[in-house]
Formats: structure tokens, sequence, C-alpha cells
């Protein structure tokens, strides 16, 4: 992470382990980069891990634009790339913020990160339907220590309704998803509907949130080991689905989207599949291979057809930092019984 961090932020892409500084910066790199540092300070609360604290935090900071959406890709020389396509930064800055929000190293920070949240929540409504599942995630870990912010519940459940909607439109007896094809970032979206129905205590929310995460272990765990939904095709219903090249990021979600189905529903058959998720990464693959690099402490961009993508960039690394985060937060729960009593599936 030292070697892929500068005094700008997080550097997004690597050749082998060299920053590959053309390619420059991207705010949601540096969104979850926040995520992961603002959570492991509390562990190794240390000058070095807050200097990295500051930088995400500043990263984040620049990139809100006077209407208060976000900016992505930043050159080298700290410009903004022009005509940017869609993308889900926003939302992964609503989640980043969140996270800090309820974990600040600083309390002072808390009034002016919460000017920034507001600011870039309220344009929740209009961003696309992963990007929401993202800003659920931000207003559950902002919930935390605002429990009876009536604004932010109320973004919550707007948030969560639409999910629920698109999920109500395009789910079948076969296909119990969101969307018509399983491709980016998936378990990200039953995560959220997971937070989304723990928080309001909504019914409606927590029975697709369950439906639609074992839908996707159904597509991704084969009984022994996870095979993720590869990047070369994707999986479109109705068709088969592709097998390489399975990226990091699905590993991590997945990781995530297990510590939510456990902390809701308390079933520790959720805890035994999140640490064979977490595995993927140490070689319980369809290869055999480790993604995660002992000696340079990096992870591989993705696991290939005939061998992994051996470039160690920001969202690999991210991406496993952020698994063992949640795994780690999940052990603790389990070992301390920390949990609410299930929230009841309506089925």
């Amino acid at each position: 992470l030292l070697r892929l961090t500068d005094d700008t932020g997080l550097i997004q892409h690597a050749k082998y382990i060299i920053p590959e500084r053309r390619h420059g910066y991207c705010t949601d790199d540096n969104a979850r980069a926040l995520i992961f540092i603002t959570k492991y300070y509390k562990q190794n609360p240390t000058p070095e891990i807050l200097r990295l604290f500051e930088i995400y935090l500043s990263f984040l900071y620049h990139s809100i634009k006077p209407d208060k959406t976000v900016h992505n890709f930043m050159n080298y020389d700290r410009s903004w790339q022009p005509d940017e396509p869609l993308c889900d930064a926003l939302g992964r800055v609503i989640w980043a913020l969140g996270t800090v929000i309820a974990n600040c190293p600083n309390e002072d920070y808390v009034p002016i990160i919460k000017e920034f949240f507001h600011d870039t929540a309220s344009h929740i409504q209009s961003i696309s339907p992963r990007a929401k599942s993202y800003a659920i995630l931000g207003l559950a870990e902002y919930m935390k220590k605002f429990t009876d912010d009536a604004h932010s519940k109320h973004l919550l459940k707007t948030a969560a309704d639409v999910l629920w909607t698109i999920y109500n439109k395009t789910s079948s007896k076969d296909w119990q998803w969101f969307e018509n094809s399983i491709t980016y970032a998936n378990a990200i979206m039953p995560a959220a509907i997971f937070d989304a129905g723990r928080i309001l205590n909504e019914k409606k929310y927590l029975h697709i949130a369950k439906e639609s995460c074992d839908f996707m272990l159904r597509h991704t765990f084969n009984g022994s080991y996870f095979s993720f939904i590869g990047s070369n095709g994707w999986h479109t219903k109705g068709q088969s689905r592709a097998k390489f090249d399975q990226q990091p990021i699905e590993a991590a979600y997945t990781v995530i989207m297990l510590a939510k189905a456990y902390e809701t529903t308390k079933d520790e058959k959720y805890i035994d599949l999140q640490k064979k998720a977490f595995e993927w990464f140490l070689g319980r693959n369809d290869l055999n291979i480790s993604l995660y690099d002992s000696k340079t402490k990096g992870c591989c961009d993705g696991l290939c057809e005939h061998g992994l993508n051996i470039n160690q960039g920001a969202e690999s690394l991210i991406s496993f930092l952020l698994a063992r985060l949640f795994m780690n937060e999940t052990a603790a729960k389990s070992l301390n019984n920390q949990l609410s009593p299930p929230a009841q599936i309506e089925r």
C-alpha cells in the first residue's frame, strides 16, 4: 500500500509491482483505500497509518465537483480527465465518508466530513443501482453514529426501494438477481440490501437479500471452492458463464456480502463460506494458484485461463485487504456474540 501511494493518492495501476504513473489515480481506488485504512487505524493507530488516512481523505475531498458529484480519473499531473464515462465513484465516496464518520480517528473531523457526506448523498436518487448499493453501505455506517437521522433513513429507504423494484422486475424462479447479467462487483448488491433490511427492519428487503445472496453463491461456489464469474464475457441470463478472467474484487465483495448475511441472520454457514471466499486469494480456486504474493505483499490483478495476471495494482490490493479486514470483523462478532438477534426472513 505504501509502495502504490504518493503524496497525491493511491496510484491506480502497476506493471508487476512498479507503479504505473502514466495511468494516474482514480477516486474509486482512493475511496476503497480510505474505507480500509479508516477501519485498520482502529487496530493500528500509528502515525504512518494516519498519514495514509489523510492522503486518501484529501484525495476524496479534492474529487468533489461544485455540483457535489465527483471526478473519478486523475492524470499523474493532478489534472482531472474531462468527459469521463458514467461510473459508480460517487456511491463509493459516500460509502467511504460514512465509514470515516463511524470510525473517525479524530472526532474533530466529523462535522466537516458530515458536510461532505450530505453534499454527495444528495445525489443518491440519480446514481446507478450498483452505486446506490455502495451508498447504502455508507448510510449504514453513518447511522451507526447518527442513529436517529431521519433524512439519512429516508435516503436509505429510497435507495433500497429502487433495488427492490428492479429485483422484482428482473428476477424469476430460475434467475434471482437484480439484472439480466451477472457482471462486475456483483455481491455488493445483496450486501447492501442486508444492511437496509436490518436497519429499517423491513422484511421485503431481507427476503430479496437472502434470495439474491443464495443465488450468487449457487453461481460462484461449487461446493468445494469459489469460481467467480469471469470478466471475459460475464454471465448473461440463459447463456453459459465466463470462467475467466476472475478478478479479486469479486472475492472481496463476496466476503463482505457474507459478513452482512451473518450479521443479519447469525447463520454460521455464512462464516464457513466467507472463509472459503477469502481462501480464493490464497490458492483455493480453479488453478490452485495464490493471487496474494507473500514476497511483495501485493495481490495479482486476475486469475486467467493460463495463469495469473502478475500485475499488482490498487484495486486488487485493496480487495485483498478489505476481504481480510471484513473476515476479521466477522470472526470477532461471532466470538464475542455481539450481534443483535437475527432478523426474520420472509419466505
